[in-house]
């Protein structure tokens, strides 16, 4: 509104400048008087947001949906696809509703299955050609091996499906994709994708006591850094006896986490471990680059300071047995409930300053996606409901079922719960957007085609500090760093091997 006020007045002025200067204009690019002021002003129209597919009555089709079911992990728990009704939950009742838009104005139903392990359960019947679910939503590691199969099919090649549009994770797409398919997305539909993506919190009372400010300022500037992370650990691990061993709910450890931070922290460089080449095909090397070996040795002193995999990681942090502690972003919904825990969010910390970007990765097991199954093809109304085949129906609604989630869905989870409901400061509310800014995708690690991704990181430095059956954690100095490129170049042929089946049994013809 105001920029049309401000336009209008503009336009009145020109107006009643004196004639004499009506015709001064510059001819620039060929056209008299340059540029109109209403050309200058005018915003290029945005069209990926705009969903425009033709409504179809689906005859109430029931389109299920089979996820999965979690226990004890309540942060990761899928609780986006399907609500029974309205209970005051912000994410439940942004469910239901989009839900209920849907189902009126499409004439169809949405019912879920919860299971333990989702891709595995419907393989079987997937390879027997039986029609039950139309969409699989499981973490991406586990949708793989269908894939691999021939069992899903491939959004690329589904009309009724537009992967530009913005309700779509365009990067995430391009992370899972090899050899130009996609098997599997996620978008404004799911929040497993944000859940599953590292941040580092911190405590905020440890860091006071030992004379430091909170890090906010330092990661808004660009000077977040392993070193700055360091020196802070160093101030604030504390052996509470002094008898020099470090036992698990006694003694304050500097920085809590598990092994998979040994890969999540060279991420956070943004670096990867395999290449696109200019074709445009995904590339192993056959060894380590520099760049990634000298994100690693930066890396030592950080990951072998007395902290790892101590058991319950995070019930650990919330006591005040830790100065920081990286998690799943997810895991915030946890620490939100503990009211004495003065805690912080911060992105992953930079290999130096000179670094540009602060960088996330996901874990590809709590990373969910949605797939399609062949099988869908074996719905018995697609043809009464005007699709050329049950993909395509299932691709049609999916996209339906994204763009209504966008703006719903993703703002009941991230800006009113995460936001405001559980971070405790408006500089966390920055910093966790700070963090999910840039999500670092590699397909080989998120795959790990011969154990050669996050694996070989865990096995090169994971064992010192793991917990021990005294109760104790045994700090990680001893950590052998020298064996990350002999396990690497171990297993390289290995992976390119796998990585070579894989595209071979995907771009195979029917």
């Amino acid at each position: 509104m105001k920029k049309v006020k401000v336009l209008a007045l503009l336009l009145a002025v020109l107006m009643l400048l004196p004639l004499a200067f009506a015709g001064c204009g510059k001819d620039e690019g060929g056209k008299k008087g340059g540029p109109s002021v209403v050309e200058e002003t005018k915003e290029a129209e945005d069209t990926s947001k705009q969903y425009d597919a033709k409504i179809h009555d689906l005859h109430g089709h029931q389109f299920w949906f089979i996820v999965r079911e979690l226990g004890q992990y309540q942060h990761l728990t899928v609780n986006e696809i399907y609500a029974e009704e309205l209970n005051g939950d912000k994410v439940n009742d942004a469910v239901f509703k989009r839900n209920s838009t849907l189902q009126e104005k499409y004439n169809c139903e949405i019912h879920e299955d919860r299971v333990e392990n989702p891709s595995s359960a419907v393989k079987e019947q997937l390879l027997a050609g039986e029609y039950q679910y139309d969409y699989i939503y499981d973490g991406i590691s586990r949708l793989r091996p269908l894939s691999a199969s021939n069992l899903l099919a491939d959004f690329k090649e589904l009309e009724e499906v537009n992967l530009e549009k913005a309700w779509w994770d365009q990067n995430a797409i391009e992370g899972f994709g090899i050899a130009g398919k996609a098997f599997y997305v996620t978008g404004d539909a799911g929040t497993l994708d944000e859940r599953s993506s590292w941040v580092m919190y911190f405590n905020k009372d440890i860091l006071e006591k030992a004379h430091f400010e909170t890090p906010y300022k330092l990661a808004r500037e660009g000077k977040w850094t392993i070193d700055k992370m360091y020196e802070m650990m160093e101030a604030t691990k504390e052996d509470s006896d002094g008898n020099g061993i470090w036992e698990i709910g006694k003694d304050r450890f500097s920085y809590i986490g598990e092994p998979f931070n040994n890969w999540i922290h060279v991420a956070a460089c943004g670096l990867h471990l395999s290449r696109i080449s200019s074709a445009g095909e995904i590339e192993i090397p056959a060894t380590i680059s520099e760049d990634v070996l000298n994100a690693w040795a930066a890396l030592k002193p950080l990951l072998t300071s007395p902290y790892r995999d101590v058991s319950d990681s995070g019930s650990r942090f919330r006591a005040g047995l830790g100065t920081f502690y990286s998690c799943l972003s997810g895991s915030i919904l946890n620490m939100g409930k503990v009211d004495t825990l003065n805690f912080g969010v911060l992105p992953m910390p930079k290999l130096n300053e000179e670094q540009e970007e602060y960088w996330t990765s996901i874990n590809s097991s709590w990373c969910y996606g949605f797939a399609i199954p062949v099988t869908t093809d074996n719905a018995p109304d697609y043809e009464e409901n005007g699709f050329e085949s049950g993909r395509e129906q299932a691709g049609y609604f999916l996209e339906a079922f994204s763009y209504y989630s966008m703006g719903t869905l993703s703002v009941a989870y991230y800006e009113q719960v995460v936001k405001h409901q559980v971070i405790k400061d408006e500089e966390s509310v920055e910093m966790m957007d700070l963090a999910l800014k840039n999500k670092l995708y590699d397909p080989v690690v998120i795959f790990n085609f011969g154990k050669i991704g996050n694996s070989v990181f865990q096995e090169a430095g994971s064992n010192g500090g793991k917990a021990g059956s005294t109760g104790t954690a045994v700090p990680g100095s001893d950590v052998n760093y020298d064996t990350l490129v002999s396990l690497y170049e171990s297993r390289v042929n290995a992976a390119r091997k796998a990585l070579k089946n894989y595209i071979n049994y995907v771009t195979a013809e029917d």
